[in-house]
């Protein structure tokens, strides 16, 4: 009955990533709660891959941020503390995984009316809470879930299999209509690593895998064509490319949305703490949104933190302990992917669970490591991660 309950909370709190933020970090808070109810009444251990970076990032995020930017502790526990949530017990149950990436693309499906209502109206995607960034990340994640599940029905029900490759593509169009490119770099990456997973593990035939490749590459051209005639900082970088537009600080600064400046002012404080021996600060940062009391000379001095190269903007929050904290999280999270051994069709199905961080990840590195949603992709990962590890254990145990 337990099992049930902590099931049904999973699905509340992917059902409020969609609906409220402030929805969102009440199921957060009650999943923090639970697992402290865990760890004082079963003596449960804090577990998986990820736990000693996560821990060491959550630390220095409060640690750092107590001493030098008191004003930030609220947000600290949000950035730091809420990624405990990846410690939520929960058993990867296949009836269970199934209704979660179920879910997912009911939510995606609900949300294109609303999505298509404000871009016909306002001229720009947003969904219920947030805006184009959003729904980038929100339709990057279902368009690779809604094609992993089209892959794992093909075999059984064709056009059940053929409805969720085709939805795959309407809603890959609603990522490209979000014109944002973080998201799109990181379902480039991910859908590409899948691809290789799939190779190594002979999911695909061969005219099977030139075929994704070229409907991908069609999808992909159809996108940046569309980019290019609506986007500035396409029409930059394609003049910049064909030679109407020089190359230069500036206009890589337009097309890299003012990253540039900011990275000179991340630099600067840099050089500033290494000139004046601000050790601690090198070692654990200035605390979280310290760009409300650090300088700002080129960028927008109403910016709180330092977003250009996610080492930047890390190191200036969180020092070099934190920033190797992260880069620790970035590896193992994607050693743990491309290491899968797909043994049977529903694999394909909970390798899904690993898709919203690891996009968030490479969304990240033109941005910045936190997310508001980052503890429900930590805790997806985790289930996935239990899954494959459980499956690998049966493997093992299986008589030759």
């Amino acid at each position: 009955m337990e099992q049930k309950y902590r099931e049904v909370y999973v699905y509340l709190l992917i059902t409020s990533m969609f609906i409220s933020i402030s929805v969102f970090e009440i199921f957060v808070g009650i999943g923090l709660l639970w697992i402290i109810w865990d760890l004082i009444k079963k003596r449960a251990l804090f577990e998986g891959s990820l736990k000693y970076p996560l821990v060491i990032y959550a630390s220095v995020s409060v640690l750092s941020t107590a001493f030098f930017a008191p004003k930030m502790m609220g947000k600290s526990i949000e950035e730091g503390i809420f990624q405990f949530l990846y410690f939520f017990k929960v058993q990867p149950r296949q009836e269970f995984i199934r209704n979660i990436q179920f879910l997912f693309i009911t939510i995606g499906v609900l949300l294109i009316p609303i999505v298509l209502y404000h871009y016909q109206k306002l001229g720009i995607t947003t969904p219920i809470w947030g805006g184009q960034f959003e729904v980038g990340q929100f339709y990057s994640m279902f368009t690779i879930i809604s094609g992993l599940l089209g892959l794992y029905f093909f075999k059984r029900n064709r056009a059940l299999g053929t409805f969720f490759i085709v939805l795959s593509l309407i809603f890959f169009s609603i990522l490209i209509l979000s014109h944002r490119r973080s998201p799109l770099l990181g379902f480039l990456v991910v859908f590409y690593l899948l691809l290789f997973i799939f190779s190594k593990n002979k999911v695909l035939p061969k005219m099977a895998f030139v075929l994704t490749n070229l409907v991908f590459v069609i999808s992909l051209v159809g996108g940046y064509v569309y980019l290019s005639k609506t986007d500035y900082r396409f029409k930059l970088l394609n003049n910049v490319i064909i030679g109407k537009e020089k190359f230069n600080l500036e206009t890589l600064n337009s097309i890299g949305s003012n990253r540039v400046h900011i990275a000179i002012d991340a630099v600067n404080i840099i050089k500033t703490d290494l000139k004046q021996g601000n050790w601690i600060n090198l070692l654990i940062g200035h605390g979280i949104r310290s760009g409300y009391y650090l300088p700002h000379v080129y960028s927008p001095k109403n910016f709180v933190k330092y977003e250009s190269i996610f080492i930047l903007s890390e190191f200036i929050e969180k020092g070099l302990i934190g920033l190797l904290a992260i880069l620790a999280i970035f590896f193992i999270a994607f050693k743990t992917f491309i290491s899968i051994k797909i043994k049977t069709d529903f694999d394909l199905v909970a390798i899904g669970l690993f898709v919203p961080l690891l996009i968030h990840l490479v969304g990240s590195i033109f941005t910045f490591f936190w997310d508001a949603l980052l503890p429900a992709y930590l805790l997806l990962f985790k289930i996935g991660e239990v899954y494959f590890k459980k499956e690998a254990a049966n493997d093992i145990q299986k008589p030759r």
